[in-house]
């Protein structure tokens, strides 16, 4: 049997002589050794700091990589939760964003209450796997979890701003109104609660959008989420910041100490001008320390026979009247531009320039806004008219009045709306909250439809304004619009109180050629159905001029169905030293007469123009028929997937019936019908009706 020799005094290093404290064992196994350089052995100390702090160091990284192999066990599972959470999350944020912007707060807060759940239980899942601080740490060394627990923490701050903010913007629809006429200091200060939540959500997207980029990679749900969130996060983050400053001049305008005015227009539709309706009254609201001081409700006539400007008219207003005022100012289809001139026209009255007098905004209210008004508040009763006016009575009642009432004779025929408003406006304060909600509703529905518009001389609030759908401003196509803009604008002169009981259709046909021109063959059918009202002012001939607008560039083809007014002013304008307004001047100075068709051309904001007189009889209906193109150009040409956008613009206080009928250049299809015809019809088109179509060949 093999005897094996016990290693005993073996060292990897042969040496003949060994000096007695040399450390062999850091010298390589063959070398020559010069026993003068040896390397001692360190000295023994029982308490080093250096090792201690070494050996935790080591111990940290020990416990850090068992901790981490731990967790990356579960890394699918967290993947897996955090992808699926962060989709819903951002399909509920989505959700409330929408339903905040169309005042749907009640649903906001749902989605918003979801997301809550959803985000806290991610949290609890993160917490669970990995421990809150234990995470921290670990986040010092892979920031990816860090940023995951960021983006949580940022989350739930977002989401709680967000929840808070419709929170806050419901107490306004509800008390709002209340607060400007009795509590201004309340209303401020939930405006001013609004905006810092605005604030705060915008700055938490902000980093929830950042910390969702260092995540790129960790999922592919993540990945794909994160560039979804950062077109989204431009989108919000653009919103929120118009919405700051739109609040911020809202603010400065609330918490002055000084008196600012905001004038009120009644638009009276039943006599229709191209912003709306006739201004025959309106109301004169001063604001103060963020509350209603006053409110002084004028017959538009009042500020008009204290004007001493003369200014030349608008060119079908000339045989009417002599001179332009504010009465009818309402002129222009672009509401923005109708507000500031009838501004203008105020502030040049003796009524408000002795005093300094300057307005800090118009609104405009078409008649149905006090229709709802009065839903909500129900019958008010004025004792003096022995009348008792609600919803459905308030124009013919009020109209009677104006036209043949007792106030008239007197000189005041607008002294039953004085009357009238303050009654509405105290009543309104002891409505339920049901009804309130009701009128909330209603007036943002309003607003769609462009039956209340704002115009503001602040230039931060007013592109809010723009932004919001508010301003009733027409809209101003890119330089690369490619399509066909269509809307179709009257104006009442001297036509009675008949547009209240005026049928509209539009019926238009759009060819699209192989160069990208545009040839249209439109209708409009107008119905007067006053004939059987019993008050004269509603069975007068609708006297109409219409102006058809058009993409810029178009040309007039033919007319069919139009009048002829021969009657021409007279008044020599420059000999009487008149004025000029610029805005309506540019326009004038565009127009061209085509004597063919007894129908003016010319440009407005941006748009051709047509221009004609269209009469309608009580009891009668006619159809007025136009065709114009519009010429091809270096950004029409047509090419697979290009898209075709029509566009129709309603004006403010005209319903009407909308029928389109869209034809694919030859050749081509349109992919949306898979189909060379598009068709699409509304029975009320909105204020403002878009259709893109993508071009696809056959």
């Amino acid at each position: 049997m093999e005897k094996r020799v016990p290693r005993k005094n073996i060292q990897p290093v042969l040496v003949d002589v060994k000096k007695p404290d040399g450390n062999y064992g850091r010298i390589s196994r063959i070398e020559t050794v010069n026993l003068s350089k040896v390397p001692r052995a360190p000295a023994f100390k029982f308490f080093s700091v250096g090792k201690i702090a070494f050996g935790i160091v080591v111990s940290a990284l020990v416990l850090i990589a068992l901790w981490a192999g731990a967790a990356f066990l579960r890394a699918g599972e967290i993947k897996k939760a955090f992808a699926g959470g962060v989709l819903n999350i951002a399909g509920n944020f989505s959700l409330s964003i929408q339903a905040l912007k169309e005042t749907r707060f009640g649903d906001a807060e749902v989605f918003l209450a979801e997301n809550d759940k959803e985000l806290r239980n991610m949290k609890n899942i993160m917490d669970r796997t990995y421990g809150s601080e234990a995470l921290k740490i670990f986040g010092f060394f892979i920031p990816r979890f860090r940023n995951a627990a960021d983006i949580l923490e940022d989350a739930i701050e977002l989401n709680s701003s967000v929840m808070n903010l419709a929170s806050e913007l419901e107490a306004l629809t509800l008390d709002g109104m209340k607060n400007f006429q009795t509590n201004g200091a309340l209303l401020i200060q939930n405006i001013s609660a609004i905006r810092s939540e605005i604030s705060g959500a915008g700055s938490k997207l902000e980093s929830v959008r950042n910390n969702l980029a260092a995540l790129r990679g960790f999922s592919d749900s993540l990945s794909e989420y994160e560039q979804n969130i950062s077109g989204e996060y431009l989108k919000y983050s653009g919103e929120l910041n118009k919405a700051d400053i739109f609040l911020g001049g809202i603010l400065g305008v609330l918490r002055s100490n000084e008196e600012r005015h905001i004038a009120v227009l009644f638009q009276n539709t039943a006599e229709i001008r191209p912003g709306g309706g006739f201004v025959g009254s309106y109301a004169d609201i001063i604001v103060q320390n963020g509350q209603m001081k006053s409110m002084d409700v004028r017959d538009i006539y009042d500020p008009d026979g204290q004007l001493d400007l003369k200014i030349v008219p608008p060119q079908e207003i000339k045989t009417m009247s002599t001179d332009w005022g504010a009465r009818d100012a309402n002129w222009f289809f672009d509401f923005p531009s109708s507000a500031r001139a009838i501004l203008f026209f105020l502030e040049n009255s003796k009524m408000y320039s002795e005093r300094d007098v300057k307005f800090d905004a118009a609104v405009g209210l078409n008649i149905n806004v006090f229709e709802s008004f009065l839903s909500a508040t129900g019958p008010i009763e004025l004792e003096d008219y022995k009348l008792a006016i609600d919803n459905k009575n308030f124009l013919k009642e009020i109209q009677r009045e104006v036209e043949t009432g007792a106030d008239k004779r007197a000189g005041e025929p607008k002294r039953i709306l004085k009357t009238l408003a303050p009654l509405a406006l105290e009543k309104m304060n002891s409505v339920s909250e049901l009804e309130r909600e009701a009128l909330a509703k209603s007036i943002f529905e309003h607003v769609a439809k462009k039956d209340i518009m704002i115009y503001a001389k602040d230039n931060n609030i007013q592109s809010s304004l723009v932004s919001s759908g508010v301003a009733g401003e027409t809209l101003d196509l890119p330089n690369s619009f490619w399509g066909s803009y269509l809307a179709v604008v009257n104006a009442n002169i001297a036509g009675g109180k008949t547009d209240v009981f005026m049928e509209q259709s539009v019926d238009a046909r759009v060819d699209v050629d192989s160069e990208g021109g545009v040839f249209t063959d439109l209708s409009v059918n107008r119905k007067h159905t006053g004939n059987k009202e019993k008050d004269p002012w509603w069975r007068e001939t609708n006297k109409n001029f219409i102006q058809i607008y058009a993409a810029p560039g178009s040309s007039l083809v033919s007319v069919k169905g139009n009048d002829v007014k021969n009657i021409v002013s007279k008044f020599d304008y420059e000999a009487e030293g008149y004025e000029t307004y610029p805005e309506l001047k540019k326009i004038e100075d565009s127009k061209i007469y085509s004597s063919s068709y007894q129908t003016w051309a010319f440009q407005a904001f941006g748009k051709s123009v047509f221009g004609t007189w269209f009469n309608v009889q009580a009891g009668k209906e006619r159809v007025f028929s136009i065709k114009f193109e519009t010429p091809p150009s270096d950004k029409t040409a047509v090419a697979k997937g290009r898209v075709f956008t029509f566009i129709f613009e309603s004006q403010s206080g005209v319903s009407s019936k909308l029928k389109v009928a869209i034809s694919a250049p030859l050749g081509y299809i349109w992919e949306e019908s898979r189909s060379p015809f598009f068709n699409y019809e509304t029975s009320g088109a909105a204020a403002r009706e878009m259709i893109y179509l993508t071009l696809g060949k056959r």
